[in-house]
């Protein structure tokens, strides 16, 4: 699922489109939901309110509860959410493009760090202080409240705010980093596709996540990785499949999927000539012996 267009869509969830590069959204949900794929072509944060959120991005796993927020990048994640209390889920999302962290990023570029490091990490857990968790509650009555220009304009300068409280405080430095890194370079090739490679997404789409041209995207990744894109993502989608079918339970077309596969036959032609047997028959030989 793109999170950012379904919600830009939908009119179940009530929303501020805010002129600028960033949008705000609250969710609700009153059913457990496991291991979700979403997409989004935009930054965001995730904010809980009520409930238990937890989120999958590359190699990490980040449990969320009340008070507690994630700064994402574009990309792909694997989410789950569990109501608690009342039997409610509920967390306030804010969308924002990277021409709005660039402008912040250069209009305060003396308060971020000096050295050259930036990060690549695609979720950054962010430290909530008193200010910053005043301003996530404070942007619940505008959802409820007609918006004119005034108003918008005072929902920029917050936005403004709060960053400015996040990159305040120092154990909010990875956050910091990623705005330096806005400063010197697009993302690498790498992180972008290591992060990605599950999205059924057109070469189009890898581009759009890298920041590049569809053109400047092939010549970068030939240069990274030494092949074409889609060679080295059938390998690496194939690599993961392999890693799901012996070290998880999931059956054999629900691993093809998560591996970023949508045609079953298609995967199990590429998986016979890459290991050299079926993938149910790389499962039965790959498993533990019984006692």
């Amino acid at each position: 699922m793109q999170l950012d267009s379904f919600f830009q869509q939908s009119r179940d969830f009530p929303k501020i489109e805010v002129d600028g590069g960033f949008r705000f959204v609250e969710y609700r949900s009153y059913e457990s939901a496991h291991r979700t794929r979403v997409w989004s072509e935009s930054n965001f944060i995730i904010f809980v309110l009520q409930g238990q959120k937890v989120v999958e991005a590359g190699n990490g796993r980040f449990e969320l509860t009340v008070d507690q927020a994630l700064f994402l990048r574009k990309g792909a994640y694997l989410m789950s959410e569990i109501p608690l209390k009342r039997g409610v889920f509920q967390s306030v999302l804010f969308f924002i493009e990277d021409e709005f962290l660039e402008r912040f990023a250069q209009r305060h570029a003396d308060l971020l760090p000096d050295n050259k490091q930036a990060s690549a990490a695609p979720a950054i857990r962010l430290h909530i202080t008193s200010p910053v968790s005043q301003f996530y509650h404070a942007v619940l009555p505008y959802f409820d409240t007609p918006l004119n220009e005034a108003r918008r304009r005072g929902l920029s300068l917050k936005l403004e705010e709060l960053l400015l409280n996040l990159i305040a405080e120092p154990q909010n430095q990875g956050f910091a980093l990623y705005l330096n890194g806005l400063l010197r370079s697009k993302p690498t090739i790498p992180s972008v596709m290591e992060q990605n490679f599950r999205l059924p997404l057109p070469l189009e789409g890898f581009a759009k996540l890298a920041q590049r041209s569809l053109s400047s995207f092939r010549r970068d990744f030939e240069q990274a990785y030494e092949m074409p894109p889609g060679r080295w993502l059938q390998q690496r989608r194939l690599r993961h499949a392999a890693h799901l079918l012996e070290h998880t339970g999931l059956p054999v077309t629900q691993a093809a999927l998560e591996a970023g596969f949508r045609d079953a036959s298609h995967f199990s032609h590429a998986f016979k000539a890459q290991y050299g047997c079926s993938p149910s028959a790389f499962r039965e030989s790959t498993a533990a012996p019984k006692d």
